[in-house]
């Protein structure tokens, strides 16, 4: 019974860690899937959106940064046929959110995307979490979704 219980244990914290992965999924390329300390690497920003009237400050991984490490076309290298490219972000329960591929990008918009991880310096909890797409100065949260487990980059038509 102890090792049964035991496997079980196991298998729910691999379960917990493989939930922190982030899998993103270039059209006609391979996927690749970044963990906590791949995405603890890359820079961060802060994004502050408006929810139910309030003001709330997510902070966590540039998405730009993300689909760099990805292999995504981006910076000034971002214009002509890249344009027409669609960033999807889903989340667990199968909402997703659509950007396009410019509206990540620095050299494009002022304000960042970001993937966060926390909200108000607090980690997001299991409801939010492990990871919440947050489009700063967005006045309402539709294009945020919780609990985002992929990101997929593909060509828009």
């Amino acid at each position: 019974m102890r090792l049964l219980l035991a496997l079980a244990a196991t298998f729910a914290l691999a379960t917990a860690v493989q939930a922190q992965d982030l899998t993103v999924t270039i059209a006609g390329r391979d996927s690749v899937v970044l963990g906590p300390k791949d995405l603890a690497a890359l820079p961060r920003a802060k994004a502050t959106i408006t929810v139910k009237g309030a003001s709330v400050t997510y902070e966590g991984v540039r998405l730009d940064a993300v689909l760099a490490q990805a292999g995504v076309v981006h910076g000034e290298r971002l214009m002509g046929r890249y344009l027409n490219q669609v960033v999807i972000a889903r989340s667990a329960d199968g909402f997703f959110s659509v950007l396009s591929l410019a509206e990540t990008d620095p050299v494009y918009r002022a304000n960042p995307v970001v993937v966060a991880d926390t909200v108000n310096g607090h980690k997001l909890d299991a409801r939010e979490g492990p990871y919440r797409l947050v489009v700063d100065g967005d006045l309402r949260p539709s294009r945020a979704p919780r609990q985002v487990v992929s990101i997929e980059v593909k060509p828009a038509f």
